[in-house]
């Protein structure tokens, strides 16, 4: 700290640029007080700013002539001034955190700039206010706006998984212990979960929801304190209902177990109710199970994975790659693309994925191929098998056991990533109503890629494309460096292992990942809308001179 005033040189920098920029905005904002640091180092300021000309609309902040609000300036430039107000007006709006501080920043680490200083931060903060009453705060995705705009949660705090939607009464649920980090929320207790009592909020908490049972309960009671933390008349404190169902549960479970609940809170603006989950400590819950008298305890707030359908959109909803949700799939070969292509259909959303390639893997293959080590010796259908299973618990990943028993007809789509003619003859007699393609990379470098696809709908056989369109190909001079798809060489072939290995193409697990992630988001355009014909594809760093980076060739 400094030895007049213990301001840091930050802080001194800003508020020299927010006097200096009160001076020549008067009219607009002015500085009202100036305090010592407090505990923590920061500056406490308090503004005063001439609102009244702000627009409103229908559902906006309802602003008066004149706002005040308290300001905190820490003592690096690493985070944010701190901005909250002293009255409860603001309280339940978007944005307003525990009823009294406002979100001028939603994620600090890239909206926050110290390089633009006081003029920046009280840019934002009028933007803020014009935001509020402008209405153009959504409500439905603030931020935990039914419980305040906070989360409770440490960052070493247990993770419990909620995939399905709660019931709408209280009732006993269970967690199943997936890992030491890890808890999925069920409601049909099986003999591993450890029991818990679901409570029902009876309306949102915009102070928030507290840090021990007993302020949990207040809260629960009088959620905006207009009753002096009390419930209204007529009803029951639900201190005693909040330790009696944990009382309840804790008997069920084991000694030295951790007692958890879960807390459904509606929001604000309706829809799906905001879930939270909260546990008393092993000590406290022992003392539950043994019938030993607790006056109060502490909650730790565990992270919440909140999947539940009606409030979950998935990351990839608007990409390509949405076509293969729910989709059979068929895959032939799980070797350098076939590998990287299954992990990320399974992301995907894939319903059913089918898997066949009898190879082992030997340790040479993890240069490349989507394995590791303890995977070596296994065939690769069923360490890939393995391993995908573990991407996503509602997928149906399967070894196809008899490829002649095996209806080809079944899959929505069939992909063949094995290079191999026989099949590909095969291939070329199946429906017209099931989606076949063909990818392979280049041989000399991995970094080019072609996908053949023929589309739903289509009678033309893989064969025949492939033979037409690399006829074609070959005759265009702008597409020579998509000539060796074609040309039949080893010449630009390695092999592996001396004495012990057939030659195959060169390319790196980068190159071959690149190239499968590439083909995954083509082929799901085609789902989308099926055109038959042939895509070809350089890589940015293939060192392509003056050639096409990307061509799809229809056929017919």
């Amino acid at each position: 700290m400094t030895e007049s005033t213990g301001r840091s040189a930050w802080q001194r920098t800003f508020i020299e640029g927010l006097e200096s920029l009160t001076r020549t905005n008067s009219d607009l904002i002015r500085i009202c007080a100036q305090r010592k640091p407090d505990e923590h180092g920061n500056v406490p300021l308090t503004l005063e700013l001439r609102t009244e000309a702000i627009a409103h609309v229908e559902g906006g902040l309802i602003l008066e002539a004149l706002e005040q609000v308290e300001v905190l300036v820490p003592r690096t430039p690493l985070r944010p001034p701190a901005v909250h107000v002293l009255h409860p007006r603001f309280l339940g709006f978007p944005h307003v955190l525990q009823g009294f501080v406002l979100c001028i920043y939603l994620d600090a680490s890239r909206e926050w700039n110290p390089g633009d200083g006081a003029q920046g931060f009280l840019n934002r903060l009028w933007g803020w206010f014009e935001s509020a009453a402008g209405a153009r705060f959504n409500p439905h995705t603030a931020l935990f706006h039914a419980i305040g705009g906070t989360g409770y949660y440490a960052e070493e705090a247990t993770t419990a998984v909620v995939r399905k939607e709660l019931p709408e009464r209280s009732v006993r649920v269970g967690f199943v212990p997936r890992s030491l980090r890890r808890y999925d929320l069920e409601f049909v207790l099986s003999d591993d979960a450890t029991a818990a009592p679901l409570w029902h909020a009876p309306a949102p908490l915009p102070l928030g929801v507290g840090t021990s049972v007993n302020e949990l309960a207040g809260k629960l009671d009088d959620p905006t304190l207009q009753h002096g933390g009390k419930p209204v008349a007529g009803i029951s404190p639900r201190r005693e209902l909040l330790w009696t169902t944990l009382r309840a549960a804790a008997k069920r479970n084991l000694d030295g177990q951790p007692q958890p609940f879960v807390l459904s809170v509606p929001h604000p603006n309706g829809g799906a109710p905001h879930v939270l989950v909260g546990a008393v400590d092993s000590k406290t819950a022992d003392a539950l199970r043994s019938d030993s008298g607790v006056d109060d305890a502490g909650i730790l707030w565990w992270r919440v994975s909140d999947e539940r359908p009606s409030v979950t959109t998935r990351r990839d909803s608007s990409r390509p790659t949405k076509a293969f949700v729910g989709r059979t799939v068929l895959l032939f070969g799980c070797g350098g693309l076939g590998s990287w292509m299954a992990d990320y259909i399974v992301r995907a959303g894939v319903g059913r994925l089918y898997l066949s390639d009898s190879a082992a893997v030997t340790g040479g293959l993890l240069v490349r191929q989507n394995y590791e080590e303890m995977d070596v010796g296994w065939s690769k259908e069923v360490a890939l098998q393995r391993r995908l299973s573990g991407i996503r618990d509602d997928v149906d990943i399967s070894v196809v056991e008899d490829f002649e028993a095996f209806d080809l007809n079944h899959p929505d789509l069939i992909i063949d990533a094995s290079v191999n003619l026989a099949l590909g003859q095969a291939l070329s007699k199946l429906s017209p109503d099931v989606t076949v393609v063909q990818v392979s990379v280049d041989p000399g470098t991995g970094s080019h890629g072609m996908l053949i696809v023929k589309a739903t709908g289509s009678d033309t056989a893989i064969l025949e494309l492939d033979t037409a369109v690399g006829a074609a190909v070959q005759d265009d001079p702008s597409l020579e460096e998509y000539h060796p798809f074609w040309s039949g060489s080893d010449a630009n072939s390695v092999i592996p292992t001396r004495g012990c290995s057939v030659p195959t193409f060169h390319g790196s697990a980068a190159d071959l990942a690149a190239a499968a992630g590439v083909m995954v988001s083509l082929l799901g355009t085609h789902l989308l809308k099926p055109v038959t014909g042939v895509h070809l594809f350089a890589l940015p760093h293939a060192g392509s001179a003056g050639g096409r980076s990307s061509v799809f060739i229809p056929y017919p």
